[in-house]
Parts: structure tokens; C-alpha cells; sequence
């Protein structure tokens, strides 16, 4: 079953989508990059006003992967009480500090989506060092959301193998990086954990206007229901299988 990720920016766009369907409340700063985040206390902030009704996760920022400060930077957003912290990776593989990083935070009990591009992605072996380092999933997005989208920069064959990839080895997967409308049902047919969404959301398809309920309700027809709201206590991939 795949469920359905829609990316807020504040209390008011959490508000608006709360009775919508959406599986997970992505929280993140569009006006700052890819990955942009918003402050910790802003963060918390939604955290509490969605109140565990749905599962939630949270950008770190466009940090770089030798950044000295990647680890404090995922406890301190670990500290909101987000249920899910995503990190990018901006590089075409892992590097050693990265992944020691992230099991390291993996050690102190958080759980870590680590987000792979779609400019950098080359095959399967992009994330193999990932694979066994404790996260809880891994997905892919872009980095331009000016320019090509997922599917004109990686093709079905891709897709699926980094999809199939994840899930031997039990990881979450996820797909995103400004999906639209149309590439939904072959999207589906892919079978990954969720799709990701913002820009097809926003008012005018454009990810820096604020969430239009009207389209969130249009993409959600789209994808079926899954079951994700009956497993609130349930690690985020067992819940959709």
C-alpha cells in the first residue's frame, strides 16, 4: 500500500490539511532549498498542534554530508518530537563520516529517512552503504524544483530497482521531487511506501504558495487509502505493509 506525504510550513497549512487523509505531514522550508528547514521552535510548534493525529517528519536543511555540525543538527531537530528526521544526501555516494553519522544518531534512538537525489542518483549502488546503517528509510527527490522532475530525470526501470534495492533490506521507500498530477498511477504501479508532494498542493502548482485544500483532496483521490492512522504506534513501514 502506498501512502501519501504532503510537505507544510507552518501551523496554519498543518491546520488546513489535518482532515484531509494525508498519511505523513512533512515539515519543511520551501523558501530555503531542497531540503529547507524550519526553526526548531517552529517545528515543535506543529508538532504539537498535530498531536500524534498524524505521523510527522522533519527536513534538517540543505546540509552538506561532512558537515561537523550534521549530527547536532539531527538531535536538535530529533528533540521536537517529530516522528521521523530526513537528512539529504548531496553527494552521488555516502561517504564514510556520513554514514557513521547517521548511525550514530541511529544509536540514540532516532529515526532517520535519508533523502537521495535524483541529479546525483546512479544505480543501485548510490545507497548500499546506506542499507545496513539502521535507518528507517530512504527516498528519492530533486534538488532543482526549477527543473526537471523525478520522472523525466530517472525512468521506471531506475525507480523500481532503487525501490526493490530498499525494501530487501527492509527499509521504508519514498518517492518525490515536484510529482504532478499525471505521474501518479504509473507511479503506483511501483509500489513504493509513499509518494511526496508539495508544489502539486500549492496554490498555482507553485511550492512557495501556501497549500490550496482543493488540490490536496485532488491528489489524495488519487491514492488509495491506506491504513497508516490504525498503526499511530507502529513503526512508520510496517504500517503500510
Amino acid at each position: 500500500m502506498t501512502g501519501m506525504l504532503a510537505s507544510i510550513n507552518s501551523i496554519a497549512e498543518a491546520k488546513s490539511i489535518l482532515d484531509s487523509g494525508v498519511d505523513i505531514i512533512d515539515i519543511k522550508n520551501p523558501h530555503e532549498g531542497a531540503l529547507g528547514a524550519l526553526g526548531i521552535d517552529a517545528v515543535e510548534a506543529i508538532v504539537n498542534v498535530v498531536n500524534g493525529e498524524i505521523l510527522t517528519s522533519a527536513t534538517i536543511g540543505d546540509i552538506k554530508s561532512d558537515d561537523p555540525k550534521l549530527l547536532d543538527t539531527i538531535i536538535a531537530m530529533s528533540g521536537t518530537g517529530v516522528d521521523y528526521v530526513k537528512v539529504g544526501l548531496f553527494d552521488n555516494q555516502p561517504s564514510e563520516y556520513f554514514v557513521q553519522t547517521i548511525t550514530e544518531a541511529v544509536n540514540k534512538g532516532i529515526k532517520l529517512v535519508i533523502v537521495m537525489f535524483a541529479e546525483n542518483y546512479k544505480c543501485k549502488e548510490s545507497i548500499e552503504p546506506l542499507l545496513n546503517s539502521g535507518i528507517v528509510g530512504i527516498m528519492l527527490d530533486t534538488k532543482d524544483k526549477r527543473s526537471k522532475n523525478l520522472c523525466a530525470l530517472l525512468n521506471n526501470y531506475e525507480l523500481k530497482e532503487f525501490i526493490e534495492t530498499a525494501k530487501a533490506s527492509g527499509l521504508l521507500t519514498g518517492l518525490a521531487g515536484s510529482l504532478k498530477f499525471d505521474d501518479i498511477q504509473a507511479l503506483l504501479t511501483l509500489k513504493p511506501d509513499y509518494l511526496g508532494f508539495r508544489g502539486a498542493l500549492c496554490s498555482e502548482s507553485d511550492r512557495v504558495k501556501s497549500i490550496n485544500k482543493a488540490q490536496v483532496n485532488k491528489i489524495r483521490t488519487q491514492i488509495p487509502f491506506s491504513k497508516f492512522s490504525d498503526f499511530q504506534n507502529t513503526p512508520l513501514k510496517e504500517a503500510i505493509i
